[in-house]
């Protein structure tokens, strides 16, 4: 059986989260390392109770010059039963690893957005 599992990237998780995807290593991004900072979401996890949602992914794709993008997001309806488009609540970015994990660690504790959050284009 592959170890690959090992390398992942280890977060806290605040009660009642969920990830639902996890492609996240703990490895920094480089020319040796890009073929870690593929797929359209790093990670993702989920509030039940309330909606409160995270999606991480690297841009450009493959690019070790890139950066995590994270999209913070409110689902409608109970749980993941939605019948309508998620609201967009702000996105935010990083070229540090740790500075992710930071982030999205505080997102779930405290369910307030990252210092930086650019704000969703009004409607």
């Amino acid at each position: 059986m592959s170890e690959t599992w090992r390398r992942l990237q280890p977060l806290r998780m605040a009660p009642g989260w969920s990830i639902d995807m996890n492609s996240l290593y703990a490895v920094d991004p480089s020319p040796e390392t890009v073929e870690w900072f593929y797929g359209s979401v790093l990670v993702s996890g989920h509030l039940s109770h309330d909606g409160l949602c995270f999606d991480v992914r690297w841009e450009p794709e493959g690019d070790p010059g890139g950066r995590y993008e994270v999209d913070f997001l409110r689902l409608p309806g109970i749980g993941r039963r939605a019948l309508r488009e998620p609201d967009h609540l702000g996105s935010w970015s990083t070229r540090s690893r740790t500075a992710l994990v930071t982030a999205l660690e505080e997102f779930m504790f405290t369910r307030e957005l990252p210092a930086g959050t650019t704000a969703p284009p009004a409607a």
